[in-house]
């Protein structure tokens, strides 16, 4: 048996309209659900009990409930493409991820194994648009937590506001540089540029204002 890696592959799925399930109505399946259809994902629970707030999705279409205790190859008629177990019943959870494996979904197991694992959830810090994921690869939880607590600190929503802003210009909003090195060059004096201060200190028209002019300065040049 190959030796697990040290580290993991870092991605951000993108499920929207994606099937996916989750095996377990507890408070853990209830947190999963909830990031999940926060991602646009089309949510299958299977559980034969869900909590009042899996109970309140499910009564509003939200979320398919299969109310019955998880048996051998139930995913197969759904062939979702990521499945988390999270049911407090070990062999449940290694039931999913065996299933999950033979129509090759990805699974995770929330009890904190990585035996039948293939991804972990990481620590993360929303601006939206901003998302910050931390790991630590299951060395030190603790270090993550205050890894957290302090970019939490720092990272106010003046990042997501300009990281915003400067989605306007790829995105076609504004002019945007003509070629890979001048919008390289305008998106680092932006950053650099004084206008995350203004923002924090609820300056944001100057802010606007300094973000525009760094813009027409490049096109004047």
């Amino acid at each position: 048996m190959a030796e697990r890696a040290e580290t993991g592959y870092p991605i951000l799925l993108h499920l929207q309209d994606k099937q996916v399930a989750v095996i377990g109505g507890g408070k853990v399946g209830a947190r999963k659900v909830r990031y999940l259809l926060r991602a646009g994902a089309r949510v299958l629970l299977i559980s034969p009990e869900a909590n009042a707030e899996l109970q309140v999705l499910a009564d509003n279409g939200e979320i398919e409930w299969i109310a019955a205790r998880y048996q051998r190859d139930m995913l197969n008629d759904y062939m979702p493409i990521v499945v988390i177990a999270a049911t407090d019943d070990g062999r449940v959870n290694q039931t999913v991820a065996q299933d999950a494996h033979r129509i090759r979904a990805l699974c995770n197991v929330t009890n904190g194994s990585s035996d039948h694992s293939d991804f972990s959830n990481m620590a993360l810090i929303e601006q939206p648009p901003l998302t910050i994921a931390l790991s630590s690869n299951g060395k030190s939880p603790a270090l993550i937590r205050l890894l957290k607590r302090r970019l939490e600190a720092d990272i106010g929503e003046e990042y997501a506001l300009l990281a915003d802003w400067l989605g306007e210009i790829r995105q076609g909003q504004m002019q945007e540089p003509s070629t890979q090195t001048e919008r390289q060059r305008i998106y680092q004096d932006i950053v650099t540029s004084e206008a995350l201060a203004l923002l924090r200190e609820g300056e944001r028209e100057k802010a606007r204002h300094l973000f525009h002019s760094i813009l027409l300065q490049d096109e004047r040049e």
